[in-house]
Formats: C-alpha cells, structure tokens, sequence
C-alpha cells in the first residue's frame, strides 16, 4: 500500500464513521482499520523525512 492509498481509505473510513451509517461493531473495526493507516502513514512520513536530512546533509557537506 501506497501513502496516497492509505491517506485515500483514512478519507472514506472518516466519511463513512461521520455519516453515522454504520453499526457500532462496525464503526470499531473502521476505527482499528484507521488507526493502522495513521500509524502506517506515520512512519512513511518518519522515513521520508529521515532521507530528506541524509540528501541534504550530503548536499551541504562540499559547501
């Protein structure tokens, strides 16, 4: 799974536990699907931040 593709299931999990259509088994197993994907996309994000240090750092070592 792609960051774009968990960013897009968080939006449709979000829109679908907003819309209040859903059982409360249902809106729990939405809510542990989301909380996967935040913490997913949390360490895409960690990890894309940690190679933009490295580039840059070895950008800044000639300088």
């Amino acid at each position: 799974m792609t960051f774009e593709q968990a960013m897009e299931r968080l939006e449709q999990i979000s829109k679908i536990l907003s819309e209040n259509q859903v059982s409360i088994d249902e809106s729990l197993e939405l809510y542990a699907e989301g909380a996967r994907l935040i913490n997913f996309c949390s360490e895409k994000l960690q990890s894309a931040s940690i190679k933009i240090e490295e580039i840059n750092s070895k950008m800044y070592e000639g300088v």
